[in-house]
């Protein structure tokens, strides 16, 4: 196949140039949100944090320079782990049972048996790597550039390429590049990326194409029944059904949308280019935050800590490694 340049508004790994070329950008014509987010967390100018992730109070956040933060109050407080010497950038990472999972450039695998202390993981690739997911009994799978999609059944110590048949899926031919994944507990496979599209697998072997569209997909959040894909110009998908079937939402915005977070019961927070949008009502209607730094800033993932009384403190990451509490 020939070579084929990576997509205009890669996810993550490009967010940066997104931002330069995106300066001014508004959330198009979605009603405004006054909450003003607060700064948890600011680096430096030339600085980024590409993925965030949560369970209960104790979090992880990663990104450029081999990055890889801490969190063990609910994203109140941040701290720095030392990495692997040469680590990449990092633009996934993944939480469950108290094991971490981090992905990036060069096909870079970073495991953590407690989450604190990294070591490399060979994962026979070289692709860069954009998404990660693991579920409670260690089954993960990791996806990123030209189709490439890898699995692990060991909780990201082993690796193995998945083949898929991509004829009829991507543009003349091409694997499309692969933004972010989500496995079940069930065992259950979504992934969602270029040329709209979405694929489904029950057991990571048999794949099916539930979604083809113009927008390319960038984010996705699965819980509890209820999924949620974002992408290009404000695009919100949403399923009912786990992900086997999907409608698009009117978010009235043409913001670039890279990541997005739900509870299950119908709020919604999706982050993106100078852009951070919340649904009340499970996507129905939206609300753009129209603080500055909302609108002036690459916001490119979103993930929610346990917080006090059973109410979640929402926070997005993004350039100039800042995380922002957005749970007004």
């Amino acid at each position: 196949m020939a070579a084929r340049k990576p997509h205009a508004f890669v996810r993550r790994v490009l967010a940066a140039a997104l931002f330069a070329a995106t300066a001014g950008a508004v959330a198009g014509q979605a009603a405004t949100d006054p909450a003003t987010p607060r700064v948890i967390r600011n680096g430096a100018a030339h600085d980024a944090l590409f993925d965030l992730a949560f369970e209960g109070r104790q979090g992880i956040a990663v990104g450029a320079f081999g990055t890889i933060l801490a969190s063990e109050d609910g994203g109140a407080n941040w701290r720095s782990l030392p990495a692997p010497a040469k680590t990449p950038v990092l633009l996934g990472v993944a939480m469950r049972a108290g094991r971490c999972l981090a992905v990036g450039q060069m096909g870079a695998v970073l495991a953590a048996d407690d989450c604190r202390q990294w070591k490399n993981v060979a994962s026979g690739n070289s692709s860069r790597l954009m998404a990660v997911s693991l579920n409670r009994d260690g089954l993960a799978y990791a996806v990123g550039a030209f189709g490439t999609v890898l699995r692990s059944g060991d909780g990201g110590l082993s690796w193995a390429p998945v083949a898929i048949d991509w004829h009829g899926i991507g543009d003349g031919g091409a694997e499309p590049h692969l933004y972010d994944v989500h496995v079940s507990d069930a065992g259950s496979v979504t992934v969602v990326g270029e040329f709209g599209v979405i694929l489904r697998s029950a057991d990571g072997a048999r794949w099916q194409t539930v979604h083809r569209g113009e927008q390319a997909l960038f984010g996705l959040a699965v819980k509890e029944g209820a999924a949620y894909a974002v992408g290009q110009a404000g695009t919100v998908l949403a399923s009912t059904d786990g992900g086997n079937s999907w409608k698009a939402l009117h978010t009235g915005s043409a913001a670039i949308l890279t990541g997005v977070w739900s509870d299950g019961r119908g709020r919604v927070v999706a982050s993106g280019i100078n852009a951070i949008l919340r649904s009340e009502d499970g996507g129905a209607s939206w609300r753009a935050m129209d603080s500055r730094l909302a609108t002036r800033a690459a916001h490119n993932a979103v993930a929610a800590a346990a917080g006090e009384a059973g109410k979640p403190r929402v926070m997005t990451t993004g350039s100039a490694a800042t995380l922002l509490d957005v749970a007004q």
